[in-house]
């Protein structure tokens, strides 16, 4: 009689237990809509101008750069890059396809970060009214993203944004860098091989 009592004590502890786990689970973030996420940045960069940029300007938009990393290439950055150009052209601004070189900015004597001549002699000679960059950190749930925009002629960042995209499962592959054997290979993009 005893073994019965127990062990039915047992498989109904075992099952509340079971069923505590779905409270304490770490469950993975959905992922966000990307489109959206960058239309609605570059909506709030145009919403928090400081000085106008007059519709038809030439922007320039940096691929974005990983804050810890920035000479690494990642997916996130790029695909994000582009869609705030298509975004900012959405809105009635020009944009031109633009190398520029890693180290955009650099500090005078005085420790104060500008443009480099050779970043500011390339935007000036495409007649670019402002640069867009942008750095992102990844989280455990979220990747962190800042923006900001700078007037060519006064080096003056004159609007900003701050927002966080959900780690889901797509942003994490997008998170991922890429290897150097992969563009060594003449693999740019990291993709399978074909079989």
């Amino acid at each position: 009689m005893w073994n019965k009592q127990i062990i039915i004590i047992l498989a109904l502890s075992l099952l509340g237990l079971s069923g505590c786990n779905r409270y304490y689970r770490y469950d993975e973030p959905e992922d966000a809509n990307l489109v959206d996420v960058s239309y609605s940045a570059v909506d709030q960069l145009l919403l928090n101008l400081k000085q106008p940029l007059p519709e038809n300007s030439l922007v320039v938009i940096n691929s974005l750069v990983n804050v810890d990393d920035l000479s690494q290439e990642f997916s996130f950055g790029r695909i994000l890059s582009e869609q705030l150009s298509s975004a900012f052209h959405r809105s009635g601004y020009r944009i031109v396809g633009m190398e520029l070189p890693t180290e955009i900015f650099e500090k005078n004597e005085n420790g104060i970060l500008h443009l480099a001549e050779e970043t500011k002699q390339g935007l000036d000679e495409v007649g670019a009214s402002a640069l867009v960059v942008g750095v992102f950190a990844p989280g455990k749930r979220n990747a962190y993203v800042s923006l900001k925009v700078f007037d060519i002629a006064s080096q003056n960042i004159i609007s900003s944004t701050d927002l966080s995209v959900p780690m889901g499962p797509d942003a994490k592959v997008l998170l991922k860098p890429k290897k150097d054997e992969d563009k060594e290979a003449g693999n740019p993009l990291g993709e399978p091989e074909p079989m």
